[in-house]
């Protein structure tokens, strides 16, 4: 497979040659913000949303990447039509920004490190979850309070979420943590948004200890244009366990059901009839079956009956 293209301060090379210093702030410190955006039929989705979220981390960092919006936008456009002849037709990109404050070596400051890359969004790890769920724990590892760190700016330093996937994995390899904050309340897993589904309304953790998620706003919409009441606020594990359904939303899968959290299951199974509705809306949205694609992806012995099982619940739910 030829190589991937990537952008890196200005210009655009063969994976083989990116290269950052072992000096970059992002490497000795952690010191850098980034953003992931992906392609639904080989088109960026909200990209505008995620380059704004981008330059608001940017601020809070205090880092200057030094190109204007127009560029940026540009500059990521590229990067993505560069790599798309990179993989087959019936596959999607990620497009990452990562963004340091730069090399540092002593008494000679220098500009900000900007790298764009894509990577295929691996369809085929979500097709089981979305007909089957993913299980959640919490573990002891709490998010990190707005105090310390404003969760609204996507950030590069992840040792917190990294220290509870790691935690969550000892309960099964397969499993994701729920994060709380300090107080005990749900905020988020190590990658994506939290919803639930209790009394037809879905539920979601206030802005104050999540990122604001671009996907998680979309639900959001997806769910008023449904007639679904969406409810903020704070809520606990106990408020999950007598839910009729749970799901988490994120770049990369959109929507992923929820099996259960700390082995009780959902009520509703999976995926319940709301994440259903909204898995309908989405693809109404972008214009084909994300879920069916995803399954296309899955070996011979395993598609076919995977298919006809999403397109019996998918028509169920019509």
């Amino acid at each position: 497979m030829p190589e991937r293209t990537v952008y890196i301060n200005g210009d655009f090379v063969p994976e083989s040659r990116a290269a950052v210093s072992v000096f970059d702030s992002g490497f000795t410190s952690g010191l850098a913000v980034y953003e992931v955006t992906r392609t639904f039929g080989h088109k960026l989705f909200r990209l505008d949303a995620h380059l704004d979220r981008l330059l608001r981390s940017l601020r809070y960092a205090r880092i200057d990447c030094g190109l204007a919006p127009e560029r940026l936008e540009a500059v990521s456009r590229e990067t993505v039509e560069r790599n798309l002849p990179t993989f087959g037709s019936d596959y999607e990109l990620s497009l990452w920004h990562v963004v340091s404050r730069g090399e540092r070596p002593p008494g000679r400051p220098r500009g900000a490190t900007v790298v764009m890359f894509c990577v295929p969004v691996d369809l085929a790890s979500f097709a089981r979850g979305y007909l089957e769920g993913i299980r959640l724990v919490t573990p002891a590892t709490r998010r990190t309070p707005p105090e310390s760190l404003d969760p609204k700016a996507k950030v590069t330093n992840k040792m917190n979420h990294e220290v509870a996937a790691a935690e969550a994995k000892l309960a099964g390899a397969d499993c994701l943590p729920l994060m709380l904050d300090v107080d005990g309340n749900i905020a988020e897993t190590d990658r994506a948004n939290f919803f639930f589904v209790s009394k037809g309304r879905l539920h979601t953790a206030t802005d104050r200890t999540v990122l604001g998620g671009i996907t998680r706003d979309t639900v959001n919409d997806l769910a008023k244009k449904l007639g679904v009441e969406v409810v903020a606020g704070d809520f606990t594990p106990y408020d999950v366990y007598n839910a009729e359904e749970a799901f988490i939303s994120g770049t990369s899968y959109t929507v992923m059901p929820v099996a259960s959290l700390n082995g009780v299951a959902v009520k509703a199974g999976v995926p319940g009839p709301v994440t259903l509705r909204l898995f309908k809306a989405w693809n109404d949205m972008v214009g084909y079956d994300t879920v069916a694609q995803s399954i296309r992806h899955l070996g011979d012995n395993e598609r076919a009956s995977r298919m006809a099982e999403w397109e019996r619940r998918s028509g169920a739910a019509s």
